[in-house]
């Protein structure tokens, strides 16, 4: 609205002197300018290493208007060892009798490794909203440990669990600017697509014989649940350097076919990078993350059994410190594809246990946008 058009409408309606709105127009002039200055688009750099945070970390930007990102992503963690709070605890005491100070379980999990392949696809519907689906294939197995509760040895064993788990449907949106950064919104929902209701060979019958069994919880590759995964990441770049922080949270909807639901879960991270050349940063990241116990059961797995069959002992928090690593090809034959890695340890683990405490988690993707 200019000055004169001001002057008029300003008149009409407070009955002020022209020259009064005028005066009045000239004075708010600078803070209009302001935030038209604060609201332009922020000056966000996508042709550099460190415009897409850690591999890690999901829906942290978006993409341009008709424009295609293809990815993969992998993730091994490794779990070993069990853990009631943050204090360790034996195989035997998980299987040793109440009686004697123990958990009076059946068996007891002594490691588990996951391997997760992530397919992804995003589309810039436009400049402020990308659409995102990610599908995952899992591959998990877990050794543990029956012991009879009698003179007899303990009777080691191996589960193995593969599948295609739980596809995920988001949209992201631009959810504001600031001088060097933007934020950026996410909703997005999970599709239970994953089995709940995988077995495997368990020597649980008669002289250790081995018998199919629905397997613990965490061996199951989805949720069974209709699940909403919101999130809201801030990222800002600078000559050189880069940082961000994202909340984010999955939150159950209703149980699923076996009468239960996993817990929810809410994650904090924050990172910083270094950007050493055009096509290449490294990166730090704090990850805070705290899940819920699982509520009601499943009535094929005995809460009995073992530590991962138990409802009860789900749940925790934990603290993990991650060092990543992204590669990015700004031009020539690989123009557009990135390849990035990251490795994450936990400094602090609370677990309503005894749980297996995880020991470490390795992220490695391909991403190629055109």
């Amino acid at each position: 609205m200019d000055a004169l058009t001001w002057d008029n409408a300003c008149s009409a309606i407070t009955n002020m002197p022209k020259q009064a709105c005028y005066m009045r127009f000239r004075s708010i002039t600078p803070l209009l300018l302001l935030c038209q200055a604060a609201s332009a688009d922020a000056p966000t750099q996508t042709a550099r290493a460190d415009a897409h945070a850690p591999i890690g970390v999901m829906a942290d930007h978006l993409h341009h208007g008709d424009e295609w990102m293809v990815g993969y992503r992998f993730m091994r963690s490794y779990q070993d060892a069990l853990r009631d709070g943050t204090n360790h605890v034996s195989k035997q005491r998980a299987y040793s009798r109440l009686s004697s100070g123990g958990y009076g379980y059946h068996n007891a999990p002594t490691r588990m490794a996951m391997n997760m392949h992530m397919l992804e696809a995003m589309y810039g519907w436009s400049d402020r909203v990308t659409l995102m689906l990610m599908a995952n294939y899992m591959d998990m197995n877990m050794d543990a440990e029956l012991h009879p509760h009698g003179p007899a040895a303990p009777v080691p064993y191996r589960m193995d669990s593969s599948g295609w788990g739980d596809v995920e449907l988001a949209a992201l949106f631009d959810a504001g600017r600031a001088a060097h950064g933007r934020w950026v919104g996410k909703l997005g929902l999970s599709l239970p697509t994953g089995s709940i209701t995988k077995k495997d060979d368990m020597p649980h019958g008669v002289l250790g014989a081995l018998v199919p069994m629905r397997m613990e919880y965490t061996m199951q590759l989805g949720s069974g649940t209709y699940d909403l995964r919101p999130a809201i990441t801030y990222s800002e770049q600078r000559d050189g350097w880069s940082w961000g922080a994202q909340a984010s949270a999955v939150l159950r909807l209703g149980e699923n076919g076996q009468d239960y639901r996993l817990g929810h879960r809410g994650e904090l991270t924050a990172w910083a990078a270094r950007l050493w050349t055009p096509a290449a940063s490294t990166s730090l990241r704090l990850v805070g993350s705290r899940w819920g116990n699982i509520h009601g059961r499943d009535d094929a797995i005995d809460p009995d059994m073992s530590p991962a069959a138990d409802p009860d002992a789900q749940g925790g928090e934990r603290v993990e410190v991650g060092l990543g690593a992204n590669l990015y090809a700004p031009s020539g034959a690989l123009k557009g594809q990135r390849l990035a890695l990251e490795f994450l340890t936990p400094v602090y683990q609370d677990l309503d246990g005894p749980q297996l405490a995880n020991e470490w988690t390795l992220n490695v993707g391909w991403q190629f946008a055109f």
